[in-house]
């Protein structure tokens, strides 16, 4: 279950992780790696979800998931509304990291057009990793310019 208490209630996160076998997962909570260490020192939750825009990038993001794997806790890489470029560089941290054994990167596909080429690839319930140098975004489009113009 993620994050079934208010953000600042970190003393409830933990009465509720104690209470309940069903594992949860701190979200709003977390956003750098002052407030993982806070929730890992108290037990507070089974599983942290970090995510890339909220965490202040990837140094960040590994900092958190370096702190819950001292502490033997698993991670999720999340995503705000972000579009295919951060979900591709949030797949690229997410895959070279055991520790994290989850992932949720369906923002972009809210979209109603994508303007990124390149980064990652979406396959019915499958997302692929560029095989191009970098995070493999070629360029963007801009269809309320020129359907035909693209910039990269």
């Amino acid at each position: 279950m993620e994050q079934p208490v208010a953000a600042w209630n970190i003393e409830g996160l933990k009465q509720v992780t104690d209470a309940v076998e069903t594992p949860i997962m701190a979200d709003e909570s977390v956003f750098g790696p002052r407030d993982a260490a806070r929730l890992l020192e108290m037990h507070a939750c089974d599983l942290i979800n970090i995510k890339l825009m909220k965490a202040g990038g990837i140094y960040y993001a590994d900092k958190i998931n370096t702190l819950a794997e001292t502490h033997g806790i698993e991670c999720m890489v999340g995503c705000m509304i972000e579009s295919k470029i951060g979900i591709t560089a949030a797949s690229h941290f997410a895959a070279s990291k055991r520790n994290i054994t989850r992932c949720d990167f369906d923002a972009p596909l809210m979209f109603a057009s994508d303007p990124v080429i390149g980064g990652v690839r979406y396959e019915q319930n499958q997302l692929f990793l560029p095989d191009v140098p970098g995070l493999g975004i070629q360029g963007v489009k801009f269809p309320f310019i020129d359907d035909e113009k693209e910039v990269g």
